[in-house]
């Protein structure tokens, strides 16, 4: 038995003995086995003393190079066409970019449906209306240019409104050149697809709207300032050329002083100021808005006489103030243009025009108001409206104060007809706003204004006009 022991522990022993000796060789194989082709050859020109350990070194260095460059340019050719692949999708509009996000191409588009309904004795017709039907094809180019070129389709004919390309290498010192709005007042900038009532206060009228020009703009301390200044033709937009030498120069700034001063109570408070000042000589019907000023209806309720002209400096100022604190928004704007140099026959004269007006705003669903590059921005709904599950949009509710005047010498001197105009309008607006999603809004209005004298309408005259509104509105 003891004999028995003996074998069997001399014979475990021996096993292991013979597996300690084994193993090495094999791990050594397998090592060999990983390893690249090169590394291997080169291993077995140092056993058989082909090459030098010296040699061995720098070739294996080498070959580990040549190893990491061709696994890099492999990558690289696997990378490449992911840099030049062009993504497409929808938000908030259709959009077509490449993948370092530099270029973007959007299709955008409004479409505003309108129905107005006339009280009272008016002898203007109810009417459906297609008020805005507009396509528009903007993006960027290589990160620092912008281009925006936009049609309008809604007035029984093709109008180009915006054509223009922005230079935006230095965000604060931004150049634009094209058609595109003068920068005169905060209501004029506001977009109409996001304006708190369907349509601008009377006094929008002694705004110059769009011309074409040059303009540099941009924002500092986080648009703590923001500024524009530019050149334009004074005259008329889509017009191949001027209609005189004389160009108009325009300006705005717009500061928020409490911006950064941690009272969320006056954060939102801007207040803003612009001019616009040029040498004109001009018929009527070459004049911004051909001579004619319109209620919110389109109820021309003054009009320069056949005949007027103007030879001399028209100047235009404006004050703005808009203060928004979470739900709640505050706007208010007085402007005023200075005539001078008006000719009918041989009478001439200078005559000012003035207005302005103030409005109040809330959103009921608890949507803040924002503003940004110089101007109020768009509700986006906290709870998107959904027939299942679900919530109700965004709702806002508004009033508005305006009115506008004219000096009293333009109807006795008769540059307007007293027998068909006044020189003088005031209203009040109120409105509610529905934003089912973000790019469409239902809109109703009821406006009364009252007119300084009758007014002629039609076969009638009128004193005041008392109207409901109605928009379904798309905004791409």
């Amino acid at each position: 038995m003891k004999k028995l022991v003996k074998f069997f522990v001399l014979g475990f022993v021996l096993g292991s003995f013979l597996i300690l000796i084994m193993c090495p060789s094999i791990s050594s194989a397998d090592e060999k086995k990983n390893k690249p082709v090169n590394e291997r050859i080169l291993e077995i020109l140092i056993e058989k003393n082909i090459i030098t350990k010296g040699q061995y070194r720098e070739l294996l260095k080498q070959a580990k190079e040549e190893e990491l460059a061709k696994k890099k340019e492999i990558a690289k050719k696997e990378e490449a066409p992911k840099k030049d692949k062009v993504t497409a999708g929808f938000k908030r509009g259709f959009y077509i970019e490449t993948a370092d996000k530099k270029s973007k191409i959007l299709l955008r588009g409004r479409f505003h449906g309108d129905f107005k309904a006339y009280l009272g004795d008016n002898p203007s017709h109810d009417s459906f209306l297609v008020r805005r039907a507009r396509l528009c094809l903007a993006g960027r180019v290589y990160e620092d240019y912008a281009f925006r070129i936009e049609s309008e389709f809604g007035k029984g004919g093709a109008r180009l409104n915006d054509a223009f390309l922005n230079f935006q290498y230095y965000k604060p010192v931004q150049f634009l050149f094209g058609q595109f709005k003068v920068p005169f007042s905060m209501e004029e900038m506001h977009s109409d697809n996001w304006i708190d009532f369907m349509e601008r206060s009377i006094a929008n009228k002694i705004s110059p709207s769009r011309d074409i020009g040059m303009m540099f703009h941009g924002g500092i301390g986080d648009q703590m300032f923001y500024y524009q200044l530019g050149l334009f033709n004074g005259y008329k937009l889509n017009k191949p050329s001027d209609a005189d030498d004389g160009k108009d120069l325009a300006g705005r700034i717009v500061v928020a002083p409490f911006l950064r001063s941690g009272m969320a109570s006056l954060q939102g408070l801007r207040l803003g100021a612009s001019f616009t000042w040029g040498n004109e000589n001009l018929t009527k019907d070459q004049w911004w808005n051909s001579g004619k000023w319109t209620t919110a209806a389109g109820t021309t309720y003054m009009a320069m006489s056949d005949g007027v002209l103007q030879d001399g400096t028209r100047i235009r100022g404006g004050a703005e103030l808009y203060w928004d604190w979470g739900s709640t928004k505050l706007q208010s704007e007085y402007m005023i243009v200075k005539l001078d140099g008006l000719e009918n026959g041989a009478l001439r004269g200078d005559y000012n025009r003035w207005g302005g007006y103030v409005s109040l705003s809330h959103c009921l669903t608890g949507e803040k108001f924002v503003f940004k590059n110089g101007k109020p921005g768009r509700i986006v709904p906290l709870r998107p409206f959904r027939l299942n599950g679900g919530g109700w949009g965004a709702f806002q509710i508004g009033a508005r104060l305006e009115m506008v005047k004219g000096d009293q010498g333009l109807l006795n001197q008769g540059f307007v007809d007293p027998g068909k105009y006044t020189n003088r309008a005031a209203g009040v607006t109120f409105g509610i706003n529905w934003y089912p999603v973000d790019m469409i809004r239902l809109m109703l209005n009821y406006y009364h204004m009252d007119f300084g004298d009758s007014i002629a309408v039609g076969d009638t005259t009128i004193d005041h006009e008392d109207v409901i509104l109605t928009r379904v509105e798309l905004a791409l």
